[in-house]
């Protein structure tokens, strides 16, 4: 029975967390490294949109080359998504 255990352990779930940008004609999923997930001043879990762009090799700029209409920051547990914060993006400029 032991050994069951030991095997139950080595498939615990673990949190992600990633950023779903919906755009125009595609969605694009950033994914985000636990360092870089913080706990904001009102003790929310956030992570900064410009890390996770450039660590993608992408900024602010591809944005709007996207057309992006909506980003989330979600967390990810047992395949279920959870939204943690979204931002819908003023598309009457």
């Amino acid at each position: 029975m032991s050994h069951s255990k030991e095997s139950q352990s080595v498939l615990t779930s673990t949190i992600q967390y990633r950023y779903i940008i919906e755009c125009k004609d595609k969605t694009v999923e950033l994914e985000v490294e636990n360092q870089d997930v913080i706990h904001n001043a009102d003790d929310e879990i956030d992570c900064p949109l410009d890390v996770v762009l450039r660590k993608n090799n992408y900024d602010f700029s591809d944005l709007t080359y996207w057309d992006a209409r909506e980003i989330r920051f979600v967390k990810v547990y047992d395949d279920e998504e959870c939204v943690l914060n979204k931002v819908s993006l003023n598309v009457n400029l």
